[in-house]
């Protein structure tokens, strides 16, 4: 034993030997505590046993082991405890509850380097889980935005739990709670932004402005209502249509984004179908609108000057809706 070792052994020695006749109870036996250069610890605490190796018998060790030596430091950092330090905490805690001890030696590096176990939940890993929380339960929704959360723990194992308080049209809550051992230890509250998904015609294909939009370069496509604005769900009226603009892969296509190709034209001719059971009747009329398959439009009888409701159903073609 180096003389250093042996003064900081005595010196613990003397701490308590000054006491050991007034204890209620005592505990005569001899250990030594190897002190390591570098030690990861979790928790609020550090202890004997997280910063050492300790020989001696198993009731020694069991008793050294759980001696706290220092706090911990914060979460991703680190700091530093001497060799004398850690003697004092010993004699002091043996002394305290009421434990006198024959010899103990305390050995090891002058100072100890203590870095304090780190998990890191920041706003990409909570984006995730909410994301895969409404991808499970309610598909019809989009995340939008999450909190920019960023959490340090001194914990390498810990539980999250994730559970929905609220949820309206475009937003909702949840509380997202950190467990350690069954035991809370955060507990947020954090407001999402949401919007609901729609389906529309978007573009497959990049889209020339002037040209004729065919049935190969548009789909149906779930978007958020934000973005569907202006959209449709019927394929049928944009294909046939002129492009107004350029629209790329992804695009919603607009109504105010085409030129429609109308089956029926304003102030053109049209034929009126009229049925009623088994009767079919045709005239002529005249078209006051424009209009798409499936659009209601007004059509004038020329013969009698009333004016109709129709639904175009073809090029030319309308069917009598009523008066």
């Amino acid at each position: 034993m180096r003389c250093s070792e042996l003064l900081l052994a005595l010196r613990v020695n003397l701490l308590t030997l000054c006491f050991f006749f007034l204890l209620s109870s005592s505990i005569s036996f001899g250990a030594e505590v190897f002190l390591k250069n570098h030690s990861r610890v979790s928790g609020q605490e550090v202890t004997l046993g997280e910063i050492s190796e300790i020989k001696g018998s198993p009731a020694e060790r069991e008793l050294l082991s759980a001696i706290k030596v220092a706090d911990s430091p914060p979460p991703c950092s680190e700091r530093s405890i001497s060799k004398t330090d850690v003697a004092r905490e010993i004699a002091d805690y043996l002394r305290e509850n009421g434990i006198s001890i024959r010899e103990i030696a305390v050995k090891g590096p002058e100072r100890i380097l203590i870095t304090s176990v780190c998990s890191v939940v920041d706003g990409d890993h909570i984006r995730k889980l909410i994301e895969d929380f409404f991808r499970r339960n309610y598909p019809q929704y989009e995340v939008i935005s999450v909190p920019d959360l960023k959490l340090k723990l001194p914990y390498s194992k810990y539980e999250e739990h994730l559970s929905l308080d609220y949820l309206g049209r475009s937003s909702a809550r949840f509380i997202y709670e950190i467990t350690v051992n069954g035991k809370t230890v955060k507990k947020f509250w954090l407001p999402v932004r949401v919007e609901r998904k729609v389906k529309v015609v978007v573009a497959v294909k990049p889209i020339p402005r002037g040209s004729v939009i065919t049935s190969d370069e548009v789909s149906l496509k779930e978007v958020v209502e934000s973005r569907a604005r202006g959209g449709t769900d019927s394929i049928s009226s944009i294909v046939g249509a002129t492009a107004r603009k350029d629209f790329l892969p992804g695009d919603v296509i607009t109504k105010t984004g085409i030129i429609p190709n109308f089956a029926v034209k304003r102030n053109q001719p049209v034929r009126v179908v009229y049925r009623s059971g088994a009767i079919r009747v045709e005239l002529l009329g005249i078209a006051l609108q424009d209009g798409v398959v499936g659009n209601i439009i007004k059509v004038k009888n020329p013969s009698t000057g009333k004016v109709l409701l129709c639904r175009v159903t073809g090029n030319g073609l309308v069917e009598f809706v009523s008066h």
